[in-house]
């Protein structure tokens, strides 16, 4: 189709008139370039990995949580507070040391459970640990004092070499049945 005025080419079916110019309708009509997609098969396959990837992921997230808050064998851990003294003379009940080992529970510490009492010296860095098999239960309410000459029929370890006076210390007891309690002191003189 084609529109003249006075010899004049206002319209024809391939161009537009703008005013007095003329422009290719193809011209006007803004030129995109054709973008081609992923083939729906690879974006397909593509999802599928990214569900497989995050299942991964959530799974060993799910599998590190409930293999740490699981290590109990599910029977009654016992819950125990302790409080302790640590000396460099025998100034601790005649000792130099001892730790006070409270069953604050409901669960009773069976005689001969091993009791690990680990101490660290914060201020000049030194470990060591105790191993104290009990002489007796600890029933829920009563308490323990462990030193070098009383409350363990067999005792293992001893304080960490080279503490002094003054040193912060820390001590931490776990039962036999895994409950555990920390406290610090400094030692004293």
């Amino acid at each position: 189709m084609t529109v003249q005025i006075e010899g004049t080419l206002l319209y024809h079916r391939k161009s537009a008139c703008l005013g007095n110019f003329k422009v290719n309708r193809k011209i006007l009509s803004v030129r995109t370039k054709e973008r081609r997609a992923i083939s729906p098969i690879i974006a397909t396959l593509l999802l599928i990995l990214i569900a497989i990837a995050a299942g991964v992921v959530v799974y060993a997230y799910v599998i590190g949580f409930v293999g740490n808050s699981t290590t109990n064998s599910g029977g009654a851990q016992s819950t125990i507070s302790v409080t302790a003294c640590i000396s460099i003379a025998a100034h601790c009940n005649g000792g130099t040391y001892y730790v006070i080992v409270q069953n604050v529970g409901s669960t009773t510490l069976s005689s001969g459970g091993i009791e690990q009492i680990y101490f660290q010296d914060i201020t000049n860095p030194a470990t060591s640990t105790i191993s104290c098999t009990l002489s007796s239960s600890l029933a829920p309410g009563s308490q323990v004092t462990i030193s070098s000459t009383a409350g363990c029929s067999a005792l293992t370890g001893g304080l960490p070499a080279g503490y002094l006076a003054g040193d912060s210390m820390s001590i931490k007891v776990v039962a036999a049945d895994g409950g555990s309690a920390t406290t610090s002191t400094k030692v004293i003189s």
